[in-house]
């Protein structure tokens, strides 16, 4: 998950607090994403309904890193996922209007909105690449690495759907790494 990136405290104080209940909803699918987000604490969860009806998670969000929907975040379309908060939260979010101005007046902001945008892109391959090449397992054991802290708070069944692992096949994975 490696997407934490220094943020200079004169850059914090453009970015507007917002506390984040457990439960809350960040952003809505079929809503316009208005706003990115640095996250202060706590953690999320980016999630779309499947053609079935499942509720199967893209992306958990953790402390020091950047979430939103991107997608309509950059293009101005409606999103196409949600991101809910999985414990209370403190969000610094920032508006498109504010961040396009600051993108053309500094070029620091710029680079820094560049390698950002990089850091999720690299993030969603090395996920797209380890749902592909591994399996359950393997799957499971990366999860573990890359997003430590996520287990403690995100429920199993969210967990077992972004591996992309029935929530029985989780359990029997656990079982066998303990024993």
């Amino acid at each position: 998950m490696n997407q934490s990136l220094f943020l200079p405290d004169r850059l914090v104080a453009l970015f507007k607090a917002k506390p984040l209940s457990k439960g809350t909803h960040f952003v809505r699918e079929g809503q316009y994403a208005s706003q990115l987000a640095f996250i202060e604490s706590g953690y999320l969860r980016t999630y779309q309904i499947d053609f079935n009806g499942n509720d199967v998670t893209i992306n958990f969000h953790a402390p020091n890193s950047f979430c939103g929907s991107f997608y309509s975040f950059y293009t101005q379309q409606p999103a196409l996922d949600n991101i809910v908060a999985i414990s209370d939260c403190v969000i610094r979010t920032i508006a498109y209007e504010q961040l396009m101005a600051l993108y053309e007046q500094e070029l620091e902001v710029n680079i820094l909105g560049r390698k950002i945008i990089e850091q999720v892109c690299i993030q969603k391959d090395v996920r797209i690449a380890k749902m592909l090449q591994s399996n359950g397992e393997e799957r499971y054991r990366w999860f573990l690495a890359e997003y430590p802290d996520i287990f403690q708070v995100a429920q199993m069944r969210h967990i077992a759907s972004f591996l992309g692992v029935k929530p029985e096949t989780l359990s029997r994975i656990r079982r066998k790494m303990i024993s």
